[in-house]
């Protein structure tokens, strides 16, 4: 290896600017969480409106998870945070912005409560009908069925599923410096900017995602098997 390309390479460059780029890192969780967050709740409500009985309900329910689950991240993205606040702005005659950190967490949920939908619809109709049945002729209410006989089984039913979820949501985080939040990758852009070394910056920064997503995705899939096979109701 030449010596130009040893140089092009040394990692040492994004060690230099550990402490900026870590905490750009950080950012990627503060989105992953709140919009994990947001997807979780409305996942949850469209997986609800999906096995409701109405039928306005479940055709609500099947328009969520069909048209969010179907958005690309990308444009998803975009078109929150540089449309949506001009359609609200036209409805209630001011000017409205999204902060970006806003924009990423709401496009996010958006995009991955279509995903969880799904999951958690399949986990709650996997709950065989005659248990339900015979915990409403016991005199449970529909909620203490759902807390008590329907959410136990269908979690641990639906947890590998909904595991690669998050793991694809975390991915998703690393698009976010399109709209300037302050991610790693945006941070990673501003050294390499000053620096005029790209080669180390992209390659540390490509380095620290894969570890830290195969660490994280292994933990979550072993965690998830040894929960799953606990009986519990």
């Amino acid at each position: 290896m030449s010596e130009n390309l040893r140089q092009m390479l040394d990692l040492g460059l994004f060690w230099e600017y550990r402490s900026i780029l870590l905490a750009g890192l950080a950012f990627n969780f503060y989105v992953f969480a709140a919009s994990a967050s947001a997807a979780i709740v409305l996942g949850f409500l469209a997986a609800l409106a999906r096995v409701n009985p109405l039928r306005p309900l479940r055709w609500l329910g099947a328009v969520h998870v069909e048209t969010f689950r179907n958005a690309p991240d990308y444009v998803m993205l975009v078109w929150v945070h540089f449309v949506m606040p001009l359609l609200i702005g036209q409805a209630i005659g001011m000017r409205v912005t999204f902060a970006p950190f806003v924009s990423a967490v709401i496009a996010l949920g958006l995009v991955y409560s279509g995903y969880l939908a799904e999951t958690f619809r399949t986990g709650m109709q996997a709950v065989p009908r005659g248990q339900i049945e015979a915990a409403r002729a016991c005199g449970m209410g529909g909620v203490l069925v759902m807390r008590r006989i329907i959410l136990p089984q269908a979690v641990r039913m639906m947890l590998p599923e909904a595991m690669n979820n998050f793991v694809s949501l975390f991915k998703a985080t690393t698009i976010v410096s399109l709209i300037t939040v302050p991610d790693l990758m945006y941070r990673v852009q501003m050294v390499t900017q000053q620096e005029m070394r790209p080669l180390p910056l992209y390659t540390g920064a490509a380095l620290t995602y894969f570890v830290l997503i195969w660490a994280v995705a292994a933990l979550a899939r072993a965690g998830s098997e040894r929960w799953r096979r606990k009986i519990w109701a």
